[in-house]
């Protein structure tokens, strides 16, 4: 019988990680703590997570402050949301264009990007165990990774739709060099 990834570490034990990465800096240390079962409800959550992030505003503040954003960018643009935090997380689902004041928290090496972070469960777990990430990930059941329906209220090509969507962040990072 397989497991159950998301009753393998709760909501709260998912957040606290990522609270004492250091905005995922430190993401492996904290995650070699984690037992085999912890790691795999660790990465329940940030999936799940990742998913509840795929929306059209969200992609619509990454277009803005990227100069553009492609598929790759938007989930590289999300997994470097989850690191900031629950509090930005939580801040960013309700309201998209919150994320323009914490841009500005970023410092001059900081990209909102960030691919290798999603990497970094699978080579903790390989490294800590011994096994194979993706053979052992047969026996855990992650219910259902279908990610939400879009329906786009902007288009790339019309600024004043974006504007709509995400004005504080059109107003300050439209057309910026520093990212």
């Amino acid at each position: 019988m397989k497991k159950v990834a998301s009753t393998l570490l709760t909501e709260e034990q998912f957040w606290d990680i990522i609270e004492n990465s250091n905005k995922g800096q430190n993401l492996e240390a904290e995650l070699s703590k984690l037992s085999e079962d912890e790691i795999w409800g660790y990465s329940y959550w940030w999936n799940y997570f990742h998913r509840k992030s795929y929306t059209q505003a969200l992609w619509a503040v990454a277009y803005v402050v990227l100069g553009g954003c492609s598929d790759d960018g938007f989930d590289y643009f999300r997994f470097w949301l989850l690191t900031r935090g629950k509090a930005v997380y939580m801040n960013a689902i309700a309201d998209a264009d919150s994320l323009s004041r914490e841009f500005e928290n970023l410092t001059q090496d900081e990209y909102p990007e960030w691919e290798d972070v999603d990497y970094i469960p699978k080579a903790v777990f390989e490294k800590k165990f011994g096994k194979d990430f993706y053979e052992a990930e047969r026996e855990i059941e992650f219910g259902d990774r279908a990610y939400p329906k879009i329906t786009f209220e902007w288009d790339g090509d019309d600024e004043d739709s974006i504007r709509k969507v995400c004005p504080n962040t059109f107003r300050r990072w439209w057309g910026n060099d520093e990212f």
